[in-house]
Parts: C-alpha cells; sequence; structure tokens
C-alpha cells in the first residue's frame, strides 16, 4: 500500500489534470463572437450551420435567420432559467437553419415534393449534424432538440409546451415578425435589424408562400403561413390579420 502522502498527491494530479481537460473542452464549446452587441456561441459546427444556412437561402431569408437567432440570445441572456438551461449550440443551429425548407433552387438537396417544409428542414438540419466533423460531439438528444425545434417552430401550440431549447427557438423566430417582446428591448431589437435590415423580409416571405403554394399545395395545406397575411406598417412591423371568411 503507498503511504497515504503518495495517494494524496496522485489523487492531486488526477484532479488537476481532470480540470485541465475539463477547462479545456469548456473554452472550446464556450468560444464566442460579438453580433450587433450580441455575444454568440462560436464553435465550427456553428459557424458551418451558418454557411450552410447562406448556401441553401436567398439573402433575405439568410438575414431573417441571423435576426432571428440574435433574439433568441437576447432572450436568454436577460432570463436566468433559460441562461441555466438553454443549451447555446442547440438554439444557434437550429435556429440557423429553420428554413432549409424555403430552398427554392431546382435542384435543391434538401425540399422534397411530399413534406412539410418544417420538416424537410429539420431531416436537413439532421442530416447536416451527422455528416459534419464534429459530429461526436452530437449524441441524439441534442440531435432530436435540433429536429423538434425545428419541425415545430411555426407550431407554437405545440412548440411553446416542448422544452426550453425548443421553445426559445420559435420566440426568436416570432419576434423577427412581431417586434422585440421577452425582455428584448427595442434599442437591443434595432441593432440586430441595423446590421441585418429587414426591408425584404415581407416581399421575401410572399415570394415564398407562393412557391410552396406551387410547388406541393397538398403538403401547404393547413400551413399557418398561407391562411395568415401580415400587414406592414410604416416601422416595417407585422400585423395580425385575421383570414376573410365566406
Amino acid at each position: 500500500m503507498l503511504p497515504i502522502k503518495v495517494n494524496q498527491f496522485m489523487l492531486w494530479i488526477a484532479t488537476l489534470l481532470s480540470l485541465a481537460a475539463f477547462t479545456q473542452a469548456r473554452a472550446i464549446s464556450a468560444a464566442t463572437r460579438e453580433l450587433a452587441g450580441v455575444t454568440v456561441v462560436d464553435s465550427p459546427l456553428v459557424r458551418s450551420a451558418e454557411t450552410y444556412a447562406q448556401q441553401h437561402s436567398s439573402f433575405a431569408v439568410y438575414k431573417h435567420v441571423m435576426r432571428s437567432w440574435l433574439y433568441g440570445v437576447l432572450m436568454i441572456n436577460v432570463n436566468q432559467t433559460l441562461s441555466d438551461n438553454i443549451d447555446l449550440e442547440v438554439h444557434a443551429v437550429s435556429t440557423l437553419l429553420h428554413d432549409l425548407g424555403w430552398d427554392q433552387d431546382v435542384n435543391s438537396t434538401v425540399v422534397s415534393t411530399d413534406r412539410r417544409f418544417e420538416v424537410d428542414g429539420a431531416i436537413a438540419a439532421r442530416d447536416f449534424i451527422r455528416g459534419h466533423g464534429n459530429k461526436n460531439k452530437w449524441n441524439e438528444r441534442r440531435v432530436q432538440l435540433v429536429w423538434d425545434a425545428i419541425a415545430l417552430h411555426t407550431e407554437r401550440s405545440i412548440a411553446f409546451y416542448k422544452e426550453l431549447d425548443v421553445q426559445v427557438v420559435s420566440q426568436g423566430i416570432q419576434m423577427d415578425f412581431f417586434g422585440p417582446s421577452y425582455g428584448v428591448t427595442e434599442t437591443q431589437y434595432a441593432r440586430v435589424e441595423a446590421l441585418f435590415p429587414k426591408n425584404d423580409l415581407r416581399s421575401s416571405v410572399n415570394e415564398t408562400l407562393v412557391w410552396l403554394c406551387a410547388t406541393k399545395p397538398a403538403t401547404t395545406y393547413g400551413e399557418p403561413e398561407p391562411i395568415v397575411w401580415y400587414n406592414y406598417s410604416t416601422d416595417n412591423q407585422a400585423r395580425y390579420l385575421a383570414p376573410t371568411v365566406g
């Protein structure tokens, strides 16, 4: 049996090594950058997700997903419960890739003819994660959260009762249409919009809805967007208008 002091020394060394490994892993996962005054997670997978979103989106849609991401992060920052529980990488990837199903390229590899666009996006995001070089850091639970967040982001009556990660993705996206809420200030909101202007959001959404109805009407029937129209005021904020009946 080793002397007690030797045992203590070895335990101390093991503790230091474990702490060093933990610190290194935390530093990698906690890498950040700043956009519009908002500090966001900056992992290799998040960077790749942003690039992937650009490749499969119009510029207007790319700006929309970026704004939605930043609004979600601002929500998280002012809510301790969210700050303590949200997986920032899951939130980032989910929000950045939530509109992959809007890819209008005729040769798109992510859009189907027989699924809702949200499901197309969820499947494409899952495939993206599984094919990424850092996929080993993503267990099935994290991948499933991304899938659910994207598939349910327009179904707020469901998404708002799911995991916090899923809720915040939907709420951040909603904020891009309806203005600041959930603790996000007018000043913070305007700063994000200044970096990623939403001057083309209305025309882009309308064009996309027409394209969805034309290319896969069977799966678009029942979607919330075609039956809900938005009227934009001079401040470019969406106003809900109930559909005309009869």
